[in-house]
């Protein structure tokens, strides 16, 4: 009997169906499979988790925006903004509400279109140019010469060249020919720069490239300028005035070659030696008491002229301009053999003393000569601006420049072979000089160049020119006699007639009348508004809500 119960239970256990064979059956007959108790129990966890997530999340979404809300509430109660408070007054109603917020929202509207002009005048108008009269207190600098000799090469400095290379005659007057043309070319006399093939065979035997052109000629020229300690009182380039005080004269790089500036209150750095060489030159007659850089005169003082020579028998072409400027190159005086004297007026451009640091470039529409964005020159002044426009125009048409224009910048433009200037330069010399041509349709068409003004600067007019043709044995040589004909009795000035704290002022002043707003209005936010925010309310037994601030909580055992 226990025998048979053995093989019953074994063979009850042995076919007791399993989950696995369960689903399978139930798969059969189209039913969903059972799920293990274990996994269902997982799937029911991560589900309570996400659900809790999500409760989590939208719960401290919501605790943010009833934070924001609050504080805004609260800010508009507390703020001394008129009209605010009322947008959220309890016992108001809707009306009166959206009546509120209609009159504090055109307030804020025309608030912002009268602070939008004040910043726009700001910004656009801040600085006028007026009109001074007391003459009997200005200190007027004199204008400005610049005269550049017609004769560039040194036959001493170029006899010694020429030995270094064995050169035959007629291949010493060639280059002789070509480089004294290239010394005194400009884009009015390209044209005239000899075609010589033989020449360029020269040029290539001695190793003569278009970048060097500039610095050969300089080399070959000299600087009659420079002085030594050895050489302070020769009779080189200089000038001076009626009362025997010497002007600084220095050598510079224009657009017609290598010439001479006195009187000049540009940087050293405006000269031939830096922006050739990249050398700053130095001149040993500095912090002595006869010399200047500069000569000034007033009502009461004598120096009205001075005299600039040094130039031996050769030709000279003269310009007259600004001590803050350079030379124009349509603006010449003319050619002369003999010195002569020039006759102008002068009315100077001043600057108020705050212009520079209270307004910017843009505000004041002028440039110093500091505040220079130029990429060949390393100063700032209108006419290097229309050079270097030039350069450009120049370099789009006949992708190069001419050897006279400095080229010291980390990616330097190609410089023109001569032949290139002869023939590109000849067919645009027009539209080179003026900066526009006119077009098919009878209209100017400018190059696209805007440069500003200079903020200080002087309006020269020439009055008369007088040639002195028996002065040479006088004078040494060929001159140049500037006089100031008549003292001014007024000058121009720039001024800043709105500066930032006047802004601020126009803008609290506005805000003030809208809207009642000042600075103190911000305090608010930080001693009433945010503390009030922040705190977090107890409950008291016996009150199912918190308190405000301002409510007294009920007694509960009062009857």
């Amino acid at each position: 009997m226990s025998k048979n119960f053995s093989k019953g239970t074994k063979a009850q256990l042995s076919f007791r169906p399993s989950w696995r064979t369960t689903n399978d059956a139930i798969s059969k007959l189209g039913q969903q499979p059972l799920v293990p108790t274990t996994t269902m129990a997982t799937v029911n966890a991560k589900n309570k988790a996400a659900t809790k997530t999500h409760t989590t999340i939208a719960s401290k979404w919501r605790k943010t925006a009833k934070t924001i809300i609050t504080f805004i509430a609260a800010y508009f109660e507390d703020s001394n903004i008129h009209g605010l408070k009322y947008v959220v007054k309890r016992n108001l109603t809707t009306i009166e509400k959206c009546f509120w917020l209609m009159l504090l929202i055109i307030s804020v509207f025309f608030c912002v279109q009268v602070c939008m002009q004040s910043v726009d005048r700001y910004y656009t108008k801040s600085t006028v140019m007026g009109l001074e009269r007391n003459f009997h207190y200005f200190n007027t600098t004199l204008p400005s010469v610049t005269i550049c000799p017609l004769q560039r090469l040194n036959d001493e400095l170029y006899k010694e060249y020429i030995r270094q290379y064995n050169l035959t005659d007629p291949e010493s007057k060639d280059l002789f020919n070509l480089i004294e043309h290239l010394a005194n070319s400009t884009y009015i006399n390209f044209r005239n720069l000899p075609n010589n093939r033989s020449t360029d065979k020269l040029l290539d035997r001695i190793g003569i490239t278009p970048n060097l052109y500039m610095e050969l000629i300089y080399n070959l020229t000299g600087d009659d300028s420079m002085r030594t300690e050895e050489d302070l009182f020769e009779d080189k380039v200089h000038s001076n005035s009626g009362t025997e005080i010497i002007l600084e004269a220095r050598q510079i790089l224009t657009e017609y070659g290598l010439c001479y500036v006195t009187n000049t209150d540009l940087s050293d750095k405006y000269s031939s030696r830096y922006m050739i060489l990249g050398e700053v030159p130095h001149n040993y007659l500095r912090g002595r008491q006869y010399f200047r850089k500069v000569i000034h005169t007033n009502y009461f003082s004598s120096d009205t002229y001075y005299h600039f020579r040094g130039f031996g028998i050769k030709p000279i072409d003269s310009f007259v301009h600004s001590t803050y400027e350079v030379m124009q190159l349509e603006h010449n005086l003319g050619y002369s053999n003999t010195p002569y004297k020039v006759l102008v007026d002068s009315v100077e451009i001043t600057t108020d003393e705050g212009l520079e640091i209270d307004t910017t470039v843009d505000q004041r529409k002028c440039r110093f000569q500091h505040e220079s964005n130029l990429t060949h020159f390393p100063i700032y002044t209108r006419n290097l601006c229309l050079q270097e426009c030039r350069l450009n125009l120049v370099h789009d048409i006949c992708k190069c420049i001419p050897h006279f224009y400095p080229n010291r910048i980390p990616n330097p433009k190609p410089v023109c072979h001569y032949r290139t200037l002869l023939e590109c330069f000849a067919e645009n010399e027009k539209y080179f000089i003026k900066l526009y041509k006119i077009n098919g349709k009878g209209k100017r068409e400018l190059a696209g160049c805007y440069c500003m003004q200079n903020c200080r600067d002087a309006i020269i007019n020439k009055v008369e020119h007088i040639s002195l043709p028996n002065a040479d044995f006088l004078f040494g040589g060929n001159s140049f006699m500037f006089v100031l004909e008549a003292k001014p009795t007024y000058r121009l000035k720039r001024l800043v007639v709105f500066t930032f704290t006047e802004l601020l002022v126009s803008i609290g002043g506005i805000a003030g009348f809208f809207l009642g707003f000042s600075v103190l209005c911000l305090t608010v936010t930080k001693v009433e508004v945010i503390p009030r925010c922040a705190h977090k309310p107890t409950l008291i037994p016996g009150v199912s809500s918190p308190l405000e601030d301002n409510e007294i909580p009920n007694n509960p055992t009062a009857g």
